[in-house]
């Protein structure tokens, strides 16, 4: 009886020692995880603060939304009916048909007959008029201002391609609204194409040259806005630290000349699945795919977070006259036997627009990038220096998640 007794308080003592041993463990586990989360929420809000200074030390790059709190569905995309561009002037059609630059097609019908049948479209183009005049145009003769530069634009499409220069038409969203509210930032769109988009560029330019480089667009620019760039750095970790990948910005396209985001790429239709909006994480991962050669298959093995940070308007003088809206995001490449860094650079080599934007990659570890930035002030984008600069806040307050854990939620 008394070795029954004693074999039943072993037992007893032993499973007691291991339910306690479990809760302990669980109680670690669920104290770790609360004061981690507590730490990051903390750490949130201090970088919600820092994002105040961004905003007031920055002025090339203007920003309408902001992903404060690092929310996976921060930003929303609503398409519209609204169609807006500017067709080619008829004493060019032939000519720009002829060197195989076109109109863009939409259903069978050209997208200038497309507005000519939606009153949404004509607000565009009377709002359009009224900024011209609000910038010292006169108001019977703006249509006559728009008229001439749509025809000088026409001219340098057909200069550059008698050059051998890659030059085409293509469909492009423009931005109607940009409404940040809460926890979410909705951006609607408006169609128009890369024609409308160079025109008014250089609308905006000339603009500029007749009010000794001040326009004024108010709190409406939409006519203004006729693309959508989607840009950002690719952070990856070599086993000494997290570095930002910069892309040095080939002459031929946008921000060119400069050190820029590893990849940017233009928001268009090819963006929207069957039936469904276009979306801003499928335009990153075609970045991904066309100018830095990560395949949707190889994007499986290696791409472990996709975060979009801010959107706004970058506002830029010199040579590099831009009013254009861009959504800035980064992207974590986990390296490993799957995905190495040889891989990465040999998938660079044949990415498809490699050559077409840019010239050369550069590694550079977020704890250098003081120094980096300082070296190359003059020699980069707006948007890459404030993207760059807020990533290394995210790395400072530990908002940043590391390869590991990364790892964990693939």
């Amino acid at each position: 009886m008394d070795t029954q007794f004693y074999q039943w308080l072993i037992v007893k003592i032993i499973l007691f020692g291991l339910v306690i041993q479990i809760v302990v463990v669980q109680l670690y586990e669920w104290l770790k995880k609360y004061w981690k989360n507590r730490g990051r929420s903390k750490n949130i809000q201090k970088y919600a603060e820092c994002l105040k200074e961004f905003n007031n030390n920055f002025h090339n790059y203007i920003v309408l939304g902001q992903n404060e709190n690092l929310k996976p569905a921060f930003f929303d995309v609503e398409r519209t009916n609204i169609t807006f561009v500017i067709p080619f002037p008829e004493n060019k059609v032939d000519e720009l048909k002829r060197r195989n630059f076109k109109p863009v097609v939409i259903n069978g019908e050209e997208m200038s007959e497309v507005m000519k049948k939606n009153q949404f479209s004509d607000r565009l183009l009377e709002h359009l008029y009224e900024l011209i005049v609000q910038n010292g145009v006169k108001e019977e003769e703006k249509e006559k201002f728009l008229q001439e530069i749509a025809e000088s634009t026409a001219d340098k499409f057909i200069l550059d391609i008698q050059k051998g220069k890659v030059r085409f038409n293509k469909y492009l969203y423009g931005v109607d609204d940009c409404r940040a509210k809460g926890q979410q930032c909705t951006i609607s769109l408006y169609e128009s194409d890369y024609f409308t988009f160079k025109t008014i560029t250089n609308v905006y330019n000339e603009l500029k040259k007749r009010n000794n480089g001040t326009v004024n667009l108010g709190l409406h620019p939409a006519p203004f806005l006729n693309s959508i760039g989607v840009g950002g750095f690719v952070i990856v970790n070599r086993g000494e630290g997290d570095e930002l990948i910069w892309g040095f910005r080939g002459t031929n396209c946008q921000s060119g000349g400069y050190w820029h985001f590893s990849f940017d790429e233009t928001f268009t239709h090819d963006d929207a699945e069957k039936d469904r909006a276009a979306d801003l994480i499928r335009c990153i991962k075609r970045a991904l795919t066309e100018e830095l050669g990560i395949h949707p298959e190889e994007q499986e093995k290696c791409v472990a977070d996709i975060q979009l940070l801010d959107c706004g308007i970058i506002r830029t003088e010199g040579n590099d006259n831009r009013y254009e809206f861009e959504v800035c995001s980064f992207v974590r490449i986990c390296l490993s036997e799957k995905y190495a860094i040889r891989d990465f650079i040999q998938n660079y080599r044949f990415a498809k627009d490699a050559e077409l934007e840019t010239r050369c990659l550069k590694l550079v570890k977020i704890a250098d990038l003081d120094q980096f930035m300082k070296e190359n002030e003059n020699n980069m984008s707006p948007e890459a220096k404030v993207l760059a600069l807020k990533i290394k806040t995210l790395s400072d307050l530990n908002l940043l998640e590391s390869d590991d854990e990364s790892y964990r939620r693939m």
